[in-house]
């Protein structure tokens, strides 16, 4: 009696979220733990991101970048190929995968260039940090061999995700790589819950035919992130200084370890929603300033797409989702745009 009372009240809440709340059931691209990167997306794997302003198609190729295979070696004729690092911003939630402003700058090149002259390869994984990032160009770097590798920095949250990754910390100022842990990485921490609920036996099945799991799902996703990733600055006032600190020296080891490759680092500014279209955000401004200091003095070149941004935004067609705040497929033409007369400027194609 007891069980069969369980029953109907779940089909009652099912029937409920199906007409009155429906929810996305469409599954993702799961996350696979890494122990370097502390987490990947899968080779040769396919889903469906859904969210209220949106549903896309992600597909990764054979080494788990959204994007098409390029061979290790470059096709004769290629002038310069392209390795383009990031996160969301660029990975990128929202469009698909040729929408993403490194494949319209690719497009471009090719029309005004040739076909094939030059490759851009999106590298870029939603939710790395800088530090991420340079691990997954020393792992990458020796497969695709670039010429160029363009960092997209993020000051909305990527000084902040390399505290909380725990890949690296300073040692009297000095960069040292950190064993990976639960303890020491809270991004570590909050993967491997999500591994192991995107393994739980039978969780494709319910994430494709339950609105009332859905609903759970996301609430739960929701809360493990903010429990993780939201501690007040209160309680920790110079946190601001010690993600700076940190972050200045993973940039400075990326473009050395570039350098040492052979391989020319630059960085892309990627402005926030308010950045991009109101001209102010204290805040992220500051972080933004310090690292086009720190990027000049380390002879990197940095490019800043604000000024671009603001003058599209007279457009009739939004730059960024209002809820979700990632760049809609307008946005990521005007950045590619941007970045076409950047490297033209720069004598980085011709």
């Amino acid at each position: 009696m007891a069980l069969a009372s369980t029953c109907a009240a779940l089909a009652a809440v099912e029937a409920g979220f199906r007409f009155f709340a429906p929810q996305a059931t469409k599954v993702s691209v799961p996350v696979v733990l890494d122990q370097d990167l502390i987490y990947r997306l899968p080779p040769n794997a396919s889903g469906t991101d859904v969210k209220e302003e949106f549903a896309v198609r992600i597909e990764t190729n054979s080494e788990g970048l959204r994007d098409r295979d390029y061979p290790p070696a470059k096709p004769l004729g290629v002038r310069r190929r392209i390795l383009v690092l990031g996160d969301s911003m660029t990975f990128a939630e929202g469009v698909e995968a040729e929408e993403t402003y490194p494949k319209v700058l690719e497009r471009a090149l090719a029309e005004r260039y040739g076909v094939g002259r030059y490759e851009v390869i999106n590298a870029a994984v939603r939710g790395y940090g800088n530090d991420q990032e340079l691990v997954l160009f020393e792992r990458i770097a020796p497969i695709y061999r670039p010429d160029l590798v363009l960092l997209a920095f993020f000051a909305v949250n990527d000084p902040d995700d390399n505290l909380y990754g725990g890949v690296f910390r300073l040692d009297g100022g000095r960069l040292v790589r950190v064993p990976l842990s639960q303890a020491a990485s809270p991004k570590y921490r909050y993967y491997v819950r999500q591994a192991r609920i995107q393994t739980f036996p039978g969780y494709r099945f319910l994430i494709q035919h339950s609105h009332t799991i859905n609903f759970v799902r996301h609430r739960w996703a929701q809360w493990e992130f903010v429990r993780e990733f939201s501690a007040p600055a209160a309680l920790d006032p110079d946190r601001e200084e010690r993600a700076w600190q940190l972050s200045r020296a993973i940039l400075t080891e990326w473009a050395m370890s570039a350098r040492r490759r052979g391989v020319r680092p630059l960085m892309l500014l990627i402005p926030s929603p308010r950045q991009a279209t109101e001209g102010r955000d204290a805040l992220i401004d500051a972080r933004t300033e310090r690292v086009l200091g720190l990027a000049t003095e380390i002879g990197v070149p940095a490019f800043d797409p604000r000024p671009a941004l603001r003058v599209a935004r007279a457009g009739s067609t939004a730059l960024y989702y209002p809820k979700d705040a990632h760049m809609t497929a307008q946005g990521h033409r005007v950045v590619a745009a941007f970045l076409e007369e950047c490297l033209e400027a720069a004598g980085l194609v011709r």
